[in-house]
């Protein structure tokens, strides 16, 4: 075996640690990118956008609180205001949340990408076109801050975009069996994702009412009331974040002749993706509908 002097060895050991040390000085660890979203659906996509990139915090995370009627806190407003990347619903939804992201340097407004327009359903969240220009836009973005892989992020970008597709197979399979099946909401939170199944919601003055918290004309309240007694809805979208006697009401007489009555919430549950979430709400309707999921 061939034997090195002592001193020769303890100066190849200095070599590599000396090497290690420049490496690391050379690279030094990158603090992430901070998002800070108003909902937690946003904030998810921004996640799985930007990987170890980023650092995300969303404002709302706590599942049965109703962001048309939040009082924000001082700490909400701090917290996105130190952000380098805010993410807002707008479209009426959180508008509260504007004023906070005013002097971010860099600031999403999903309302503005996705087209909306006053009258047209708030909860862009749910809203699969929306989600994937938002992911467009946040990519773009983090692309551009100091340090990041414009390859890994397109890269996490493509795979996001992958999971998106498979949301939109299953709404356009679900129309093919489901087209025009008219089905009644207490509130309109998930209408998007229902009309893009091809259900229709039959009774949107109604729920448009109740998400205002304006009192529904008579008319509608009339018209809902017959058809849930006649079954002529295949089920009642309820949103577990509203709550009123009239609610409560239309939720007894619906189960009183058997009616289905499907929840669909407006904050991502803790621990479930973007796609997992939409994918569960689908699976409960098409439960629902007796499709059993398929």
């Amino acid at each position: 075996m061939r034997c090195f002097p002592a001193f020769l060895l303890a100066g190849l050991a200095l070599g590599s640690l000396g090497s290690g040390l420049a490496a690391a000085q050379a690279e030094p660890s990158r603090t992430p990118v901070s998002v800070v979203c108003a909902e937690a659906a946003w904030c998810d996509v921004a996640a799985q956008i930007g990987g170890a990139d980023v650092q995300t915090h969303a404002l709302l995370a706590t599942p049965g609180i109703d962001p048309h009627d939040l009082t924000p806190s001082p700490s909400m407003a701090r917290a996105m205001a130190r952000a380098t990347i805010a993410v807002v619903n707008g479209a009426t939804y959180d508008d509260w949340a504007l004023p906070f992201a005013a002097s971010v340097p860099g600031k999403i407004v999903v309302a503005g990408i996705a087209g909306w327009q006053p009258g047209d359903n708030p909860h862009l969240f749910l809203d699969p076109e929306a989600v994937g220009k938002v992911a467009h836009v946040f990519a773009d973005m983090l692309a551009h801050q100091p340090g990041i892989s414009t390859s890994a992020v397109e890269a996490r970008l493509g795979a996001f975009l992958k999971e998106l597709d498979g949301v939109k197979a299953r709404l356009a399979a679900m129309k093919a069996r489901h087209e025009s099946v008219p089905v009644a909401a207490v509130e309109p939170v998930g209408e998007t994702l229902l009309r893009d199944a091809g259900l229709d919601v039959v009774d949107e003055s109604f729920a448009l009412a109740i998400m205002n918290h304006a009192e529904p004309s008579p008319r509608d309240v009339a018209q809902v009331d017959t058809l849930i007694d006649g079954r002529k809805v295949r089920m009642l979208i309820t949103n577990p974040a509203i709550h009123s006697p009239q609610i409560d009401r239309l939720v007894d007489r619906a189960q009183t002749v058997g009616l289905p009555v499907v929840a669909i919430g407006e904050t991502l549950p803790q621990g479930q993706s973007w796609q997992g979430w939409v994918h569960g709400i689908l699976q409960t309707v098409e439960q629902a509908l007796g499709d059993g999921g398929r």
